[in-house]
Formats: C-alpha cells, structure tokens, sequence
C-alpha cells in the first residue's frame, strides 16, 4: 500500500509541473493576442479591410481555445495540491493532529446522551478524526451517524459499502479534492432545495408569446431610429413596455434569484461530484441503490445539475446592472430564463433533494472508508442482535490516541441489569477506558471500522453522565447537575415520555450506560449510599454500563452481589514517582496515589 508521505510528494510534483505549464500558457496566451492585435492592425493599416476580419476573428477563436486550455490546466494543478493536502492531512491523522477548521460541534445538541462526554465533537475528536466530507449535507449526514445508533440491518449495509470503498483509494480522494475545488459547495442547500420543491409559476400564455416577439420589435424600433425613420422617444417607449412586462414578475425573480445566487457558484462542481457517485465503485447493495437514485427516466443527476448551473448562472446574470440595462430589459432575459427555470423545475425538482441526500450518504460512507483505509489494524465490529446488552472487546483501544501510544485492553460482559464497577487511582486511565469503550461502540453502531483486534455488540443506546458542570446562567451546581443527568437516565431505562427528547435518543434500545466519578459533588457517606442504591435501581432494567469511582467501600458491593464485576486499574510508586501502566485488571483497586500526588506539588503530609 502506497503511503500517505508517497502520495502527497507525487501529487506536489505534478502540481508544480501543471503550474509550469499554467506559466507557458500565459506567456503563449499574451504573445496570441499581441502578435493578433499587430497583424490586425497592419491588415487596416494596409487597407486590407477583409483580412483584417478574418485575421481577428482567427485571433478571437485561438485565443478562445487557449483560455480553455488554461483554465483546464489550472483545474488540474489545482486538483493535485488538494490530493497533496489530502495526503498531508490524512499523515497528520495518524498522529490525532487535525488541520481542517471543521469540529461539528454546531451539530450536537446541547443535552446529548453521550456527545460531549464521549469527545464526538470539538477540536480534538471522533468528528475530526472522521470527516471527510466537504458539503454541508455530507457533514450534517456524518454527524447524524455518530449522533444515532443506526438499525442493526443499516449498519450491514454501511459496512458493506466501507468495505468495497476502502480499497479505492484514487477514487474517494479524487472525489473530495474535487469538491474542494469550490469554497462555496460547503454552503447549505437548503434555498435551493426549497425552489425545486416549492410551486411553480408558469408564465401567462401571452407573456410566452409576447417574449419572443417584442424583443424582435423592439429591435425593428431601434433599427428604424437608426436609420431616422423614428425619433428616439420610439425606443425609449418600447423599452418602457419591456419595463413593465419584466415589473409583472419582479417578486417571482426576486425570490427564484435569492434562493439560487448563492449557491450557483458551485452548481457545476455539483454536478462533478454527482457524476463521481454515478460512476462510484464496489457492489454494494448500499452503493447500487445510490447510484440508482442518481437516474431518473431521461437525464442522469450529473447532467441535469449542469443544466440547470448553466440556466442559474445565466439567469443571475440580471444582478449585474450594465448587463441587465443593455441586455436583460431588451432581451426579456428574465422571462425566458423563468421559463427555462420552471421547465427544470417540473421535470426534476421533486428528486433534486434525493439527489443530494444520496451525495451526502455517499461522503458519510467516503469518510468512513478512509478511516478504515488509514488504519488497515481496525476491524469490522459484529452486530450481535440481543434484547440485553452485549459486549465482547478484545484488546480494545482509545480511538483519539496515537495507535502508537494508546494501550489496549479486553472484556466481556452479557446481560440486561449488570454494572462494571471500576476502582482506581487518579490518571490511572478509568475515565480514558470508559471513553475507549464508548467511542468504539459509538463507531460500530454508525457503521464504522473500530480500535479493537475483535469487537462484538448488541444494539444499545449510549448514555454517559462524565463532565457535568456548573451553570451561573440557570442557577445551577454541578451536583444538581449530575443528579439531572442521573435523572434522564432513570427516566430513559423507564420509558418516561419525553426522555428521548432530552436524550436525543429513542427509547426501544437498552442502555448502555457510562458514569464516571458517580456522584461526587456530595460527601463519602451519601456518594456511596447514593451510588448503591442507583446501581441496583438499574439493575432492575434493562439497562447496564459502566461505572468508575474512588469509593472502595462501593467496590464491594460486588463481592455480595453477582450483577456487579470489579475491575481496576492500578499505579507504583518507585523513588517517589507515581507510574501507570494502564491496563485493566479485575477486582478492587488496592493502590491509591493522591498524597504522592500532592507531596510532588509540595504539600507537606
């Protein structure tokens, strides 16, 4: 497999040859037009008048075709040093360094169940270690993987695709690069989106006729003042006509205009990315079906988006002033584009937002194959569908730490009621390995390759309740915050109305749950009768997870009951150090390094 670094120094190396290229054609574009200007001007000079014409229109069509040959040179040159950053960028992954801007946090809702805790979104995070997507659809679709566990016969169908894209390489980075070609594909389509579906207005049988003859009269007018059969004021008073006319669908163009302006810039890029998607590899039932939704019974989306970029770009022409005085008004531009508009609309505005659905599945899909390609030691979760929880884990690492320098660990556990107790020291890793756990099953369940050697769960709803937090604008502390958190998970495994709202999670899926440092706002003794008695309230549910604590008087609690299972995570102290190997041992931690901790800071115990 080709590395990252070889990539990136290959496509640097044909960017800076395109650029030379780009150079020479400038040079040989300015020589064109001098060397036409001077023969021109000696044919006129020459009184030559016909050659003259000739040789301009000559001049005229070289240099046409030489501005195409440029600007497809700089596309290209610009291609290769998006496929260069790709590269660099995807290196940089390896490391967790992440250089584009992009964090998804305007995607999470604020009362999550599992979102900010589980670091899914922010700057360093499971979204940025993910994203490969560059329209907003693609990114929103991306979120909305990592946001809600997917049905068990989705996540099949996601893994199959993953698994056909991975290994094309060439195609889903040619596929983003080339949407990065365009800053303005990242704009929402919402606007244009709502003019595909919304109700057309077709223009009056007159008004069909009427643009098509004054524009001809209007012309025969401005022929005649020429000629001084007429006086000015003829032309003026057809124009006048043309004004009046265009005023009696002013609001229709207002509103066609504002919902295409923006994001006409991009059509075109659009409609490579569609064609990108028709002609996307592997044979997936996932993949077929979107490339089946790009059809329709005439034209394919890629073609269709380039016609209607043409028409868009054309139409707002209008916004230009001079273009409208000089052109639009005589011409009726707006009429005839308004129908040609309309003609689009009817025939594939109903599919359009279908389309972009499958493109932003498509990204969603191409950014989990390349996560899957950038680490070939990641394995495909099983899905094992169960009514209780199931986990199997095997040496399972924290996906937001380097491969290099994450330590991994295994287990097991099966059925609806049960609770990991895990007992340690401070930075010992027991939040990190709830994290590890929670971010791997976050990823399985969208479909994604996870950091495990083998990897087995049931279908579950995440719900973590890790870094609650004061709040000065409602009044609150962080103790009562985590009580409220507690609560929605208790309401959740209840089936209470309205806790999936809060949640952001249905509630036909038992929970898994992930409670980091229970309760500890309040004092020893009501932190442990606290955390006791919400331990077996939930396991009389459908509900089990993990719980982390510094409370070894709660730890055995699992030496009288079997619903509960002791792990730790243990620290040495040599020489006064404290160190940590981070691995995860069963039963209670019997090593605690808090007064080392605070004699290395100067504390005198």
């Amino acid at each position: 497999m080709t590395s990252f670094p070889d990539r990136e120094r290959g496509f640097q190396q044909q960017a800076e040859a395109d650029q030379q290229r780009h150079n020479q054609l400038a040079i040989w574009r300015l020589a064109w037009f001098a060397f036409s200007v001077a023969v021109v001007w000696l044919l006129i000079a020459g009184k030559q008048t016909t050659w003259a014409a000739l040789a301009a229109l000559i001049g005229v069509v070289v240099f046409t075709r030489m501005m195409t040959w440029h600007q497809a040179v700089r596309r290209k040159r610009d291609l290769n040093r998006h496929l260069a950053a790709l590269n660099t960028d995807e290196q940089l992954r390896l490391d967790r360094q992440f250089t584009r801007p992009e964090t998804g946090v305007a995607f999470a809702p604020i009362d999550h169940a599992y979102a900010h805790d589980l670091d899914v979104f922010g700057k360093h995070s499971l979204f940025r270690l993910i994203n490969r997507t560059r329209t907003y659809d693609g990114t929103a679709r991306l979120a909305q993987y990592l946001l809600q566990p997917a049905q068990p016969h989705v996540i099949f169908l996601r893994q199959q695709a993953v698994a056909a894209l991975k290994p094309h390489i060439n195609w889903r980075q040619d596929f983003e690069a080339t949407a990065m070609l365009n800053e303005k594909i990242s704009l929402s389509t919402a606007g244009l989106r709502a003019w595909a579906i919304g109700n057309t207005t077709p223009l009056p049988g007159w008004l069909n006729i009427a643009r098509f003859v004054l524009p001809v009269l209007t012309i025969g007018v401005f022929a005649s003042w020429v000629m001084g059969y007429v006086p000015g004021l003829s032309v003026f008073a057809a124009l006048g006509v043309h004004g009046l006319l265009l005023s009696s669908m002013k609001e229709t163009t207002k509103q066609v205009s504002e919902q295409t302006h923006e994001i006409a810039q991009s059509l075109s890029d659009f409609a490579d990315l569609f064609r990108f998607v028709e002609c996307a590899p592997g044979d997936s039932i996932l993949l077929t079906d979107l490339r089946k939704r790009l059809e329709s019974s005439q034209v394919t989306a890629s073609v269709a988006v380039r016609q209607l970029a043409r028409l868009v770009e054309n139409f707002n022409f209008r916004r230009n002033p001079y273009f409208y005085l000089f052109v639009g008004l005589p011409s009726l531009w707006d009429a005839h584009y308004l129908a040609a508009l309309n003609r689009w609309q009817a025939q594939h505005g109903p599919v359009l937002a279908d389309w972009f659905s499958a493109l932003a599945e498509t990204e969603a899909l191409n950014s989990l194959a390349g996560f899957a390609h950038a680490h070939p030691d990641y394995v495909q979760p099983e899905l094992f569908e169960n009514e209780a929880v199931h986990i199997d884990a095997q040496n399972v690492a924290h996906p937001l730490i380097p491969p290099t320098r994450a330590v991994a660990n295994s287990l097991a556990f099966d059925g609806s009621g049960k609770t990991i107790l895990i007992t340690g020291s401070n930075m010992s890793g027991k939040s990190t390995f709830l994290r590890t756990v929670g971010l791997n099953v976050v990823l399985a369940q969208a479909g994604a390759v996870v950091a495990a050697s083998r990897f087995i769960c049931s279908p579950v709803q995440v719900f973590t309740s890790m870094r609650t937090q004061d709040s000065l604008e409602e009044n609150t502390s962080s103790f009562y915050a985590e009580l409220k958190r507690l609560r929605t998970l208790i309401q959740q495994t209840q089936n209470v109305p309205g806790a999936e709202i809060k949640s952001g999670l249905p509630v036909d899926l038992p929970i898994l749950y992930f409670l980091d440092e229970i309760l500890k706002g309040t004092n020893s003794a009501d932190r442990h009768k606290g955390a006791e008695a919400l331990i077996r309230q939930l396991h009389r549910t459908k509900a089990s997870g993990f719980v982390s604590t510094h409370d070894l008087e709660l730890g055995q609690l699992g030496e009288s009951v079997d619903f509960v299972q002791n792990y730790h995570f243990r620290s040495d102290i040599h020489e006064g150090k404290v160190t940590f190997d981070y691995h995860l041992r069963p039963g209670i931690c019997q090593s605690f390094n808090a007064s080392e901790l605070m004699k290395a800071i100067g504390i005198e115990m």
